[in-house]
């Protein structure tokens, strides 16, 4: 190591070749070369690839008769930022409002989703910084075309970014992935003829009355509803449904009657489900002539939309007729409750 510090100027050849020599069918480096008639040996390699890049370099300095190069290695140029493929009206149509935008790849394929209170400035962040580790130029280099939908708030653009990701599963996204849930609340009734609650691993071909990100939660609530209910713990397992089987088989001592224990696991399903809140979040649109609603029904997100100021609701349920369903996990109820908190004016129950 030397012990400089590198801060050369940017240039990116492909964006150059665009401006200088335009119409081209293709500009990746082949193809450029193919068309300016560059030799290229030993392509993909190198040393191959150096020569040639310093050809073509030349070649647009003496084709640049109007001074692009110039002005694109200029501190103040848009050309020193934005990524190689992505045409710079797609970032200056982007609006300085909440909401989502999306990457799109050369396929027209969504590679990532992202939220933003300030949908440009977020986008411009992506494009900063002197970061040169090969993740990160895979990832800009891979951005061909962005688009956007603007959110009325920061909690519904947080919201639809959750959905997008779940829906589309983009390459570049991870930090959202972790939050799927891992855990279910189950009931089964053993040949026995007791029935159990057990917290285990979530399976595709069992559906279970909750669904947790943490292991923590789930077992949270289901000690609280064995100490309501005054469930007898060992009919209350930690595992996957059936393993607590051989339970009855090692502890048969003073077992409660079979049908008030299953009487009280029933009525411990039936508080739960029956005691989840259902409550819309009314807020701030889009524009002056809108307000932009959240329905949460049964303690889970059912969805969320727009509707004019001038519509006036009896009930709160009515609001159902305004949203758009998306899906619901536990992290997003999470959003949503740490708001309802922390904005009590603004919840319709």
């Amino acid at each position: 190591m030397s012990g400089f510090k590198w801060t050369a100027k940017k240039l990116c050849t492909v964006r150059a070749a665009r401006k200088i020599k335009p119409g081209l069918s293709s500009y990746s480096l082949g193809n450029l070369c193919q068309s300016l008639n560059i030799p290229l040996e030993n392509r993909h390699r190198a040393g191959g690839d150096t020569d040639a890049t310093a050809i073509l370099f030349s070649r647009l300095l003496e084709w640049d008769t109007e001074g692009e190069i110039e002005k694109m290695i200029k501190k103040t140029s848009q050309d020193q930022r934005l990524p190689p493929n992505l045409p710079p009206q797609d970032f200056e149509q982007l609006p300085e409002k909440p909401g989502v935008y999306y990457f799109y790849n050369k396929e027209k394929k969504v590679v990532y989703v992202g939220k933003a209170v300030n949908i440009k400035k977020r986008v411009a962040s992506h494009f900063t910084g002197h970061n040169i580790n090969l993740q990160r130029q895979n990832f800009l280099k891979d951005i061909y075309s962005i688009s956007f939908e603007v959110c009325a708030t920061e909690l519904m653009a947080l919201l639809l970014e959750c959905n997008e990701i779940k829906k589309l599963w983009p390459t570049h996204n991870r930090a959202l992935k972790r939050f799927e849930p891992k855990f279910g609340l189950y009931q089964y009734e053993a040949r026995s003829g007791y029935k159990y609650l057990v917290l285990g691993k979530i399976a595709k071909s069992q559906s279970c009355i909750e669904v947790f990100s943490s292991e923590y939660d789930g077992i949270r609530l289901l000690r609280s509803l064995m100490e309501q209910f005054e469930i007898d713990y060992r009919f209350c397992k930690y595992g996957s449904p059936g393993e607590g089987e051989g339970l009855i088989q090692s502890d048969l001592t003073n077992l409660p009657e079979v049908e008030l224990h299953n009487h009280q696991i029933e009525n411990a399903i039936d508080f739960f489900l029956k005691n989840r809140p259902s409550f819309a979040i009314m807020d701030k649109g889009r524009n002056a002539e809108e307000r932009s609603c959240i329905w949460v029904e049964n303690g889970h997100f059912y969805g969320m939309g727009y509707f004019a100021t001038d519509v006036a609701f009896t009930e709160a349920s009515e609001i159902k007729d305004y949203v758009t369903p998306y899906r619901s996990n536990q992290y997003m109820m999470q959003l949503i409750y740490n708001y309802a908190e922390k904005y009590p004016g603004k919840v319709k129950k």
